[in-house]
């Protein structure tokens, strides 16, 4: 895998954030949300490292009280996203936007057996967390594996989480892997699980390729400005 080469006035000012998906999704109160997938690639770099720099954790989880430990593991699968994303095949990055702005962030490798390298959510503003963020993520990586013929999904299980990941990624049809020196993961998904699991999310979670897509400058688009009020959409 080779990084793109640096170019500096490129890194400035060309974004190139491409409009993907509309993923709309069904909360159990009958409330429905609509969220925005965006591809990225190395030119969001800068955007990508402000808006990093903009999610202080701490601030905005003050309620749930977080130890820093489970902190620093959740800043630093945001930041791996980051910096994942600007690499080029077979990895693909994609940033998740509620109401212009940013709520999760995910890389994968896109190969015969895919890799899960990052996925991330967070609040939009403070104490807000976005539900089925995370969820709606997860199904667009079984939309895109399964039109890739991907035979089977792996990843690995960051320590310190906020929440019970090996739980969360069984609910999510993944489960333990039981001979690494096959596939060297700690957890994995077959194809068949995956399409079924995804079938059944297509009950609260749709997702509708963009058939004509724009690119974007998303430093233009998205509002970052996580610990300020949001405005009115």
């Amino acid at each position: 895998m080779k990084i793109q080469k640096t170019n500096r006035l490129q890194n400035t000012i060309n974004f190139k954030a491409r409009e993907y998906a509309l993923i709309r999704t069904l909360l159990k109160n009958g409330e429905q949300q609509v969220f925005s997938a965006y591809r990225l690639d190395y030119s969001d770099r800068t955007f990508l490292e402000k808006m990093s720099s903009n999610i202080r954790l701490k601030t905005l989880t003050e309620i749930q009280h977080y130890p820093d430990k489970i902190l620093r593991s959740w800043k630093k699968i945001i930041n791996n996203a980051v910096l994942m994303a600007g690499f080029n095949e077979p990895e693909h990055s994609f940033l998740l936007v509620k109401e212009k702005t940013p709520c999760a962030i995910m890389n994968y490798k896109s190969m015969p057996k895919c890799y899960l390298d990052n996925i991330a959510s967070w609040p939009v503003s403070k104490n807000n967390n976005v539900k089925l963020a995370g969820a709606s993520m997860f199904k667009l990586l079984f939309h895109n594996c399964e039109k890739a013929n991907t035979q089977k999904i792996g990843l690995d299980v960051m320590p310190n989480s906020c929440i019970n990941l090996r739980k969360y990624y069984a609910n999510m049809g993944f489960e333990p892997n039981p001979n690494k020196e096959k596939f060297i993961t700690d957890m994995f998904i077959s194809r068949t699980k995956m399409l079924e699991i995804s079938k059944q999310m297509d009950s609260f979670i749709k997702i509708k390729e963009i058939e004509n897509p724009k690119t974007i400058n998303p430093s233009k688009v998205l509002n970052i400005k996580f610990l300020q009020p949001q405005a009115k959409q």
